[in-house]
């Protein structure tokens, strides 16, 4: 038995770094609220280089950023471990049994080698193709490989840092875990503190200790992981399912150029993928269709949806509508069909009297921005996030929808929390691109405005609530001292207006209609 087990240091940064440059030329802070409190679960190694350890409150690590712009993310530890799954699945092509490493915080993946080295020339070549895979993708994993499970992930998490790939010859897993220390046997925490306190720090001391002593002294799972690690105990890799497969393909008699054929090949085409979806109880997240030309490359295409979706009548729509813009470069010879990324199908019960209407019905909007995207590209349909910033301006981003390159970062349901709600919200919807300087009298020197002019025109203000103080940090660099006012003038007008406070002058930075 071979095992390579892939390590990737820093996993959760890794995930959200992963396709996002930008994100790795700042600061990156996870955190977690742990009994009412924010604190760091994990960081960068330029948060590193800032002192920032995961433990420390978030607002401290803020405070140690500097002037250098620090970037603060939710950890989302679902997501971290739905996305090594989805990784192991993707690395399925270099081995038939891929599993996830159990544990509470998995950040290795176990692929079972065993006879597939010598289909690449050898075991250095197959991890090296891994390796080159997973850097494409922008990931940074340490390999190894060995005889047993516990080796190879010992290996590969305690080996120093220079070593990329390491590989234990056969029979040599032992002689490769003496000078390792006790924790890469994969111990509980408890296991590992009553070995510190007795002064045994390497597997080679553990080694010397009797055996009949070990479990009456430190239980059951040293002796165990210990067997495994050297051999003794057999431990597979304990792969995950493979996802089911919707596909559909047909090849043309003749290869032919004509749209209206291949056209009329998709509509089969779809309600198979789409049928048997439904079968699955399953609905399509992505499709991808792939025209085969008698010569030349072959055509690709993509579509993205905002919710699972079986409807043969909607997928069919959004493939029509990505082929209308594509150049057939050959005649088509082969169309293939398939829906890689999928998930569960809403179940929901119709209403007795029809269908709300409008933007209040889930479903329709969820089609509505299906078609948009298919029509205008994921980048044409966007939504607002907020950003934990205080800096009004900075405080929000814009996310697709829909994602077609991987897969999308909403949760089911979220086409409903798409509906805005009656209640407008205390901040204005709209922002001007830069706050307008104007002229405004208040009664006392630090109170609320009782008049402004704007664009030539005197507004008389007949309420107004506030202040609410808003103040950048230290390390932000230029500092922002506002006081924001909700107004509304005696026309019925509101705005959102600020002082600020270094020298007085008054802005428009929002309007709430």
């Amino acid at each position: 038995m071979r095992v390579l087990c892939l390590w990737f240091p820093g996993w959760p940064i890794q995930r959200l770094t992963a396709g996002r440059p930008e994100l790795k030329r700042k600061p990156l802070v996870l955190y977690e609220t742990q009994r009412g409190s924010q604190r760091v679960s994990a960081c960068c190694g330029r948060a590193r280089g800032a002192r920032i350890v995961p433990g420390m409150p978030l607002a401290e690590a803020t405070a140690l950023a500097g002037p250098e712009t620090i970037v603060v993310e939710a950890h989302d530890r679902l997501h971290d471990r739905q996305r090594l799954g989805e990784l192991a699945i993707e690395c399925g092509r270099f081995s038939p049994l891929v599993g996830v490493e159990d544990g509470p915080q998995p950040e290795s993946l176990l692929l079972d080698i065993t006879g597939i080295g010598e289909l690449f020339g050898g075991e250095m070549p197959l991890a090296t193709a891994v390796q080159s895979e997973l850097a494409q993708r922008g990931f940074e994993a340490r390999l190894a490989a060995a005889d047993t499970l516990g080796a190879a992930w010992a290996a590969a998490h305690f080996e120093p840092a220079g070593h990329r790939i390491r590989l234990i010859p056969p029979g040599k897993a032992l002689d490769a875990l003496r000078p390792l220390p006790v924790a890469a046997l994969r111990l509980p925490p408890e296991t590992l503190d009553l070995l510190y306190q007795l002064g045994l720090y390497q597997v080679a001391q553990v080694e010397t200790l009797p055996r009949q002593d070990l479990a009456a002294r430190f239980g059951s799972a040293l002796v165990e992981r210990f067997d495994q690690a050297s051999g003794r105990l057999i431990e597979p890799v304990q792969a995950i399912p493979l996802p089911p497969e919707f596909e559909a393909s047909y090849a043309f008699e003749h290869p032919s150029a004509r749209r209206e054929a291949i056209e009329a090949i998709l509509e089969p085409l779809v309600e198979s993928v789409a049928e048997q979806l439904a079968r699955s109880g399953r609905g399509a997240l992505r499709l991808e269709c792939r025209l085969e030309g008698e010569s030349g490359p072959c055509t690709e295409l993509s579509v993205g949806l905002f919710r699972p979706m079986a409807s043969p009548r909607h997928l069919l729509g959004l493939v029509r509508m990505k082929l209308e813009r594509v150049v057939l470069r050959s005649p088509v010879e082969r169309v293939h069909l398939r829906a890689p990324v999928s998930d569960r199908l809403e179940r929901r019960q119709y209403e007795l009297f029809g269908e709300r209407q409008g933007r209040e019905n889930p479903r329709e909007l969820a089609a509505l921005i299906d078609r948009l995207s298919s029509r205008l590209g994921p980048r044409g349909v966007l939504r607002p996030c907020l950003q934990p910033d205080a800096q009004p301006e900075w405080a929000y981003r814009y996310q697709p929808l829909v994602e077609t390159a991987g897969r999308p970062r909403r949760r089911r349901g979220a086409a409903a929390a798409l509906v805005a709600a009656d209640t407008p919200p205390p901040r204005p919807l709209r922002l001007l691109r830069r706050p307008l300087p104007l002229a405004a009298m208040s009664v006392q020197p630090d109170g609320p405005p009782v008049r402004f002019r704007f664009q030539s025109q005197d507004h008389p203000i007949a309420a107004a609530s506030g202040p609410e103080r808003i103040e950048t940090g230290w390390w932000r660099g230029r500092t922002v001292r506002r006081d924001y006012y909700r107004v509304e003038t005696a026309g019925g007008q509101r705005f959102w207006l600020f002082r600020r406070l270094p020298d007085g002058q008054w802005f428009l930075h929002g309007t709430f209609d």
